[in-house]
């Protein structure tokens, strides 16, 4: 493998959905035109490029991986202004790799996000896997609570059923609150 894109990037995110939803990861590599072993092998690769002191580091590195942006703005956020980018992944048409970028071009975020032209979609009661990202759930759930895992890649928003665990701001899996 000589270069990397947004396919191999695509991959990458699946491996730690894999712990949530095997079976639909291996879906979504298959639908990618993947083996197993291509999307660890893009996983690995990633993880390398992370790790690597040669290696462009923040905005930099998405920009070599993915290119351009498809979208980007300027927010506010508090004093200080961030650009916030967004690419489109092979996946998921109506979401966008968002990453929240700072000064000196240091992400800050990186996550999976609806797309600015893409309307949130009506939730159920219980959404299921892979349907919503985090700003659905909270467009459906004014008061819920965010809660870090203190896990990478992992996010959890309790409401007052449930717990629904998310990967890269993907939703993985809902649990129902016993307390």
């Amino acid at each position: 493998m000589y270069g990397f894109a947004r396919r191999e990037f695509t991959m990458t995110l699946l491996r730690r959905m894999a712990d949530y939803q095997p079976e639909l990861v291996r879906n979504a590599y298959t639908r990618l035109g993947a083996t197993k072993a291509d999307y660890l092998a893009a996983f690995n690769r990633w993880q390398t490029m992370l790790h690597s002191p040669r290696a462009p580091r923040g905005l930099d590195l998405l920009h070599a991986v993915l290119g351009p942006e498809d979208h980007l703005e300027a927010v506010r956020l508090g004093d200080v202004t961030a650009t916030v980018c967004h690419w489109r992944l092979p996946l998921w048409p109506d979401l966008r790799w968002q990453a929240i970028v700072g000064a000196a071009n240091v992400v800050i975020d990186g996550t999976l996000a609806r797309g600015p032209d893409t309307p949130t979609p009506p939730l159920p009661e219980t959404p299921a896997p892979w349907s919503c990202v985090v700003a659905d759930t909270l467009a459906r759930w004014p008061d819920a609570r965010q809660v870090d895992p203190e896990v990478p890649a992992r996010w959890l928003v309790e409401t007052d059923r449930h717990r629904l665990w998310f990967t890269h701001g993907l939703l993985q899996r809902v649990d129902d609150r016993d307390d």
